[in-house]
């Protein structure tokens, strides 16, 4: 029987280069406290004896998993916001040799944070570095996982409850910013009769109608907020309000929708009633879903660089990785209004 070939160690690699295994360790990281020379003597030794590292070598030489875990809190699986703010933690973590796991958990926001039932890798000590929390997160998640003095970092748009005080690494993007830009293009367009509907009560789509509301009021014109019973589900909601959007008096000739699923619903039942979006009523969205360019015709809304979100939360915690002691960050991305068919240029007389 042939004999299996052995596997050169690393204490064989410090044996021939003449150093210890911590200098091995520096040579493999690229660290700049080796000199040149034993650094060229340590390279030297490794090609000779075709030394090549596991990955559990490697992790355990860097006291590091390699390995950060995706939590989406009360989200179905996978949701399509989130699930492109996962891609792009996925595509930064391949580029640094980091794996990303994903993992779910739905719980209340009135659970007390030690009865938060922690999926089992991040109870484990070790397996995992850090954290990067999305879909909708209560205060007692993010003091749960302080709790196990596991480093995060929250997509902080859906972060519910919590002040303004920094208290953890957080990236996201402005919610007000983008209504004010597709508010400002409706009345730039000529409308003046530009209803805002959405459930508020939704904290993310409370910024929205912030944004809405500013540019209603700096162009003196009055904001009108369009609500349908809490609880449904978006597309729903959009569908419910039409019968209350075309019941005002004088009728709105614009609609700001709180995101793209309610913008969907609006559509949808308009279209039913045979009122022509943009010919009767102009509609803008709010996150470039799949769904804008489906619509006939496709939706102008305000698109959020989902991708972006997730490689610069991922890039935030290796940051906070390699330097625990640094204070908090919070990083706000960005969002950009596209124009597309469903918003028309009214003429003088219906301004």
């Amino acid at each position: 029987m042939e004999a299996v070939p052995t596997k050169t160690t690393i204490r064989e690699v410090a044996r021939a280069a003449g150093v210890g295994i911590g200098t091995i360790s520096r040579v493999l990281n690229s660290s700049s406290q080796v000199s040149r020379k034993t650094r060229a003597r340590v390279l030297d030794a490794i090609h000779r004896l075709g030394f090549r590292p596991n990955a559990q070598a490697r992790r355990i030489l860097k006291r590091r998993a390699e390995m950060v875990c995706f939590l989406l809190s009360n989200r179905d699986f996978l949701h399509p916001f989130h699930a492109r703010i996962l891609q792009g933690v996925e595509s930064y973590a391949t580029g640094m040799k980091q794996h990303v796991l994903f993992a779910a958990l739905h719980y209340s926001p009135k659970t007390s944070p030690e009865r938060i039932d922690l999926p089992p890798v991040l109870q484990e000590h070790g397996l995992i570095d850090g954290v990067i929390l999305a879909g909708t997160i209560y205060p007692n998640l993010l003091q749960r996982i302080g709790s196990i003095h596991m480093p995060f970092v929250a997509f902080s748009n859906n972060v519910v409850g919590m002040d303004d005080q920094q208290q953890f690494d957080q990236v996201g993007f402005d919610d007000s910013e983008g209504t004010l830009h597709s508010t400002r293009y409706l009345i730039g367009k000529g409308h003046r009769q530009i209803v805002f509907a959405a459930d508020i009560s939704h904290p993310w789509l409370r910024r929205r109608y912030e944004g809405y509301r500013q540019a209603m009021r700096e162009n003196k014109l009055k904001p009108v907020l369009v609500t349908a019973p809490s609880g449904l589900a978006f597309g729903d909601f959009g569908q419910r309000s039409v019968g209350r959007i075309l019941a005002q008096k004088p009728r709105p000739t614009a609609v700001v929708a709180g995101n793209d699923e309610i913008a969907f619903g609006l559509w949808r039942a308009l279209s039913r009633r045979g009122v022509k979006v943009p010919n009767q009523i102009s509609l803008v969205g709010f996150d470039d879903r799949e769904e804008a360019v489906l619509m006939d015709p496709p939706l102008s809304t305000v698109r959020v660089h989902k991708e972006e979100i997730g490689e610069t939360c991922m890039k935030m915690l290796l940051e906070r990785l390699h330097h625990p002691q640094m204070a908090f960050s919070r990083r706000v991305l960005p969002t950009e209004f596209l124009i597309r068919g469903t918003v028309r240029q009214l003429p003088r007389s219906s301004k």
